[in-house]
């Protein structure tokens, strides 16, 4: 069932999973909490980032690790790290916040947007323990937000070209999908979520684009 949260269909903004947790906002509706845990088969996690509920904009997330803001608070990460004590934490000093935007991971590979500072490359590489490569899709920088990945395939906005497709599916060694989310918009990941168990998807999104995500997504 697709939902709608803090009046919007732009889900993916306000929420971050990998196969055991999702990431939501401490206000989120009792029913959106046990609708994502019944949908991912996930631990539901609670918080805040920089007192913001925007965590799909800036917690990077996968089975290994999560990588966060420095704008994060000492109780926040306080609370996070006691809450994934199995994953490894690690704050990215980057100049940028939005980082969910900035990178594109699932639990082996990850891209990130060139301008990401160099010398965090390691970190990003160590704390989710992903091979990475550095590199823009169609010259844009936001390529978080224009495909969404897990481990068996990638859903990718309309405004990729073909040699973005293919470096895309040579470099994750996964199948490539075009998709749009909520009726048509191509920014992909501010409408879902997705873990190798399941997608949240917003209320707007039509049955098309649904088979789409299940197709490509599994």
């Amino acid at each position: 069932m697709p939902i709608r949260i803090y009046g919007t269909a732009s889900v993916g903004v306000y929420m971050a999973t990998n196969d055991e947790y999702a990431l939501l906002p401490m206000d989120s509706p009792e029913k959106i909490d046990r609708h994502v845990e019944d949908t991912l088969k996930v631990n539901v996690i609670k918080l805040t980032i920089g007192r913001s509920p925007l965590l799909g904009v800036f917690a990077v997330m996968n089975n290994n690790g999560v990588l966060i803001p420095s704008i994060i608070r000492d109780e926040e990460l306080k609370q996070l790290k006691k809450s994934l004590s199995d994953l490894n934490i690690a704050i990215l000093p980057s100049k940028y916040t939005a980082i969910a935007n900035l990178m594109l991971v699932n639990n082996r590979r990850g891209l990130v947007s060139p301008i990401i500072e160099r010398e965090y490359l390691n970190l990003i590489r160590d704390s989710l323990g992903v091979e990475i490569e550095v590199r823009d899709i169609r010259g844009l920088y936001i390529i978080g937000s224009l495909a969404v990945v897990n481990d068996r395939g990638i859903l990718v906005s309309p405004e990729v070209d073909e040699g973005d497709v293919s470096f895309l599916k040579e470099f994750f060694s996964l199948r490539v999908g075009i998709g749009t989310i909520n009726r048509g918009i191509s920014l992909i990941r501010s409408g879902m979520v997705a873990n190798n168990k399941g997608a949240i998807v917003g209320d707007s999104t039509t049955g098309f684009e649904m088979m789409r995500i299940t197709e490509v997504l599994g």
